[in-house]
Formats: structure tokens, C-alpha cells, sequence
């Protein structure tokens, strides 16, 4: 075995596991932040930031740290605008954008988000039960319902879709490069390519103003139909995993802490600030990754052209030298849209605005439709994961 010499210079790195972060990163976090901010973790043959101030340098300068490299994302989902810089990249995300617009959004996505959500808590409480599972019978077919809806997808597809889904979450949080997972991840991608095809010829005989429908009947820069399946995978990745966790995570982190709930539910305005807090304590997603293109240092630490920097989000997002008591949930916090849960620069999540509009209508509708709720204190939540973090199951009780 080939001793890893990068271990000796970073001893806490070195001590880091991947199954540690998944139960609790933070505390982790604050040691690596606070004695080895940019540290080699030889489990996974990576660099770790953790300094807001690193992350943000590494994350604004795609040209001395790209995503266009040689990675699991590329292989399985192809190239699209989160594997590439430069034009190429902002073409992409250009011609993707629309429905995303506040106006697009209220007009087409709110309305049929509103009915389903108002449907999914309904049944939540079917039955004469007055306790659900909010996590996968709430916030993953609304995230499926929303990411379906806007590419155009019919939503008799969710079934195959969610399973595609799993293997593509399996994969990309593969940082061991099992090539099993790597392969199924794969096969779900190429599965999607090939329903796709269908979809998009009904979709270019009659238009129904979703995205894929405007991709596909655009005569002006079309892409080509391997772009459209490309761009379209990671949109709707990013629109179930991060949305689902989101919801989940911010439905934990505000029950967990009830002297903080009727704050949360005071206004419009102060349900939108408890949002973007829980963004900053309890991230979807844990790390954006980013390649050196040419031997560089970062605090003093060299960083060899082409080794992996992981940028760690939910170490920024807790970094006392921009938040204040970071470690505490505080849905007044001021600063909280600070955090860096949808990345920065270029690679800012598109899909932002639908995730910040779903958590909304999650959070308002079950606050209206299931009195005094609660979590269930039988079957206690926690979000998990080193990569995607989330509750496995968020079981909450509420009052006839």
C-alpha cells in the first residue's frame, strides 16, 4: 500500500471519515476550520476548504478552478452547465433560464404547485391519522411534480424517474469511485436519453410552454439534441435532490426549535428569512467540487494542477467570521442570505427560485392544514449524509 505523505502535514484531515460527517459534519468542520482551513483528506485523495472566504475565492475564479474536468457528473450526465466554463457554460444556462423568472414562475409553476402540494398534505392525514411522513410522501413528489412539470416531462414518468434518480444520487456522492455505482449511475442516464426522445418529437409537434418545448422548438441558437438531454439530466438532478432536501431540512430545523415557529410564521417576509437560514445551518448539499487547472496555493498550501478541491458549503455557511454563533438556529438572523448553499459566480444554482417558492408552499400549507405541528417525539429526525444531507424519514404528529 502507497504510504499518502500528505497525511503527516495534515493530521486532522487525515483523521476525517466520510461515514463522521454524515451524522454530524459541523463540529468537524470547526476544528479543520479553525487549525487546518485547507486540508488533504486521504480517504478520498481530496482537498477540504472550509473558510467562507476560501471557498468564495476558489468558487469566483473558474479559471484557476474549473468544473470542466474529467469527473463522475461528466461521465454519467455528459457535457452540460455545470461541467463546463466560458461561453459554452453561459449559453447553457441562458437558454435554460426562463422558467426560472419570478414572473414565469408565479404565472405557470405556483398555481399547479399550490394544488399539489395542498393535495400531498391532504392525504398526509388520510385515513383518521393525524401524523405523516413528511420527507417522502410530501417533499419528494412535490420536488418530482415541480421539476417534471417545468422541463415538460409527463408526470406519468415519475415512477421511472425517481428510480433514475436514485442511481444518480448513489453516484455522485460516490467520492470512493465505486465503479459499480459509477456504472448504474450511467445506465440510469442513457435510460433517461432514450425515453427522452419521444418527449421531445411530441414536444416539437405541440408545444406546451415548458422548457424542453422552448429547447426544442428554438430556431434561433438551437442546442442539439445531445445538449438538450445533457442540461435537461442536471436540471432535473438538481430539482429533485436539492428541492426534496430542502423542504425536509427546513421543516426539521424550524420544529426543532418551536420558541422559534410563531417568529417563522409571523409574516411572508419573516417565513422567507427562516428559509434562507435554514439554507445556512443544514444545506442540501455539502461541498461544490472544482479542479486546479495549474499548480497553485490556497492559505500557503500548494495545490497541484488537476488534484480536487472540495469547496464545503456547510462550513462556510457556519464560519464564525461571518456569522455569529453560527452553530445556533436563529430564523431572525440578518445575514442569513449570506450562506452559500447555491453556490456563487457562474455555477449559482438555476433552480433556486422554484426550490425558495416550494419550501414556501410546504412550509404554509401544512402550518394551515395540520394544527400544532410537530415533530413525532416517538420517531425522531435528523438530516444524514456527508454529500446530500437530509432526514431519512421526518415523521411529524399534529392535533385533530
Amino acid at each position: 500500500m502507497v504510504r499518502d505523505l500528505k497525511a503527516d502535514r495534515f493530521p486532522l484531515g487525515a483523521r476525517v471519515r466520510l461515514a463522521d460527517l454524515a451524522v454530524d459534519p459541523y463540529p468537524i468542520f470547526a476544528k479543520l476550520r479553525a487549525a487546518e482551513p485547507v486540508t488533504w483528506v486521504p480517504e478520498i485523495g481530496r482537498w477540504f476548504l472550509t473558510r467562507r472566504d476560501d471557498v468564495l475565492a476558489v468558487l469566483r475564479d473558474p479559471d484557476l478552478f474549473t468544473t470542466d474536468a474529467p469527473s463522475t457528473i461528466h461521465d454519467m450526465f455528459g457535457v452540460h452547465m455545470m461541467t463546463t466554463e466560458g461561453p459554452t457554460q453561459v449559453r447553457y444556462k441562458r437558454k435554460c433560464l426562463p422558467p426560472f423568472h419570478a414572473a414565469r414562475l408565479e404565472s405557470a409553476s405556483l398555481p399547479r404547485l399550490t394544488a399539489e402540494v395542498e393535495r400531498l398534505v391532504r392525504a398526509l392525514g388520510s385515513g383518521g391519522r393525524y401524523a405523516g411522513e413528511v420527507r417522502t410522501e410530501v417533499a419528494r413528489p412535490v420536488a418530482l411534480h415541480s421539476v417534471l412539470s417545468v422541463l415538460g416531462i409527463p408526470l406519468s414518468e415519475m415512477g421511472r424517474v425517481n428510480e433514475w434518480y436514485e442511481h444518480f444520487a448513489r453516484a455522485l456522492a460516490n467520492f470512493a469511485d465505486d465503479p459499480e455505482l459509477r456504472a448504474a449511475g450511467k445506465g440510469a442516464a442513457d435510460a433517461y436519453g432514450r425515453a427522452l426522445e419521444p418527449i421531445l418529437e411530441d414536444l416539437a409537434r405541440e408545444p406546451d410552454g415548458s422548457l424542453l418545448a422552448d429547447l426544442v422548438c428554438d430556431r434561433v441558437d438551437p442546442l442539439t439534441a445531445v445538449e438538450i438531454r445533457s442540461n435537461s439530466l442536471i436540471i432535473l438532478f438538481g430539482g429533485i435532490e436539492t428541492t426534496e432536501s430542502m423542504i425536509a431540512n427546513a421543516v426539521c430545523a424550524v420544529l426543532s426549535h418551536p420558541e422559534q415557529l410563531e417568529t417563522a410564521r409571523a409574516s411572508p417576509a419573516a417565513l422567507d428569512l427562516a428559509i434562507e437560514e435554514t439554507l445556512r445551518w443544514e444545506p442540501a448539499v455539502q461541498s461544490a467540487a472544482r479542479h486546479a487547472t495549474r499548480d497553485t496555493e490556497i492559505d500557503g498550501v500548494r495545490i497541484a494542477e488537476g488534484e480536487v478541491v472540495h469547496c464545503m458549503l456547510g462550513a462556510a455557511n457556519r464560519d464564525p467570521a461571518h456569522f455569529e454563533d453560527p452553530d445556533r438556529f436563529e430564523v431572525t438572523r440578518r445575514n442569513a442570505g449570506d450562506h452559500l448553499s447555491f453556490a456563487v459566480g457562474r455555477h449559482f444554482c438555476l433552480g433556486a427560485p422554484l426550490a425558495r417558492l416550494e419550501t414556501r408552499v410546504v412550509l404554509e400549507t401544512l402550518w394551515a392544514r395540520c394544527p400544532a405541528l410537530r415533530l413525532d417525539p416517538d420517531r425522531p429526525s435528523a438530516p444524514y449524509g456527508y454529500e446530500f444531507r437530509k432526514p431519512k424519514t421526518l415523521w411529524v404528529e399534529w392535533d385533530v
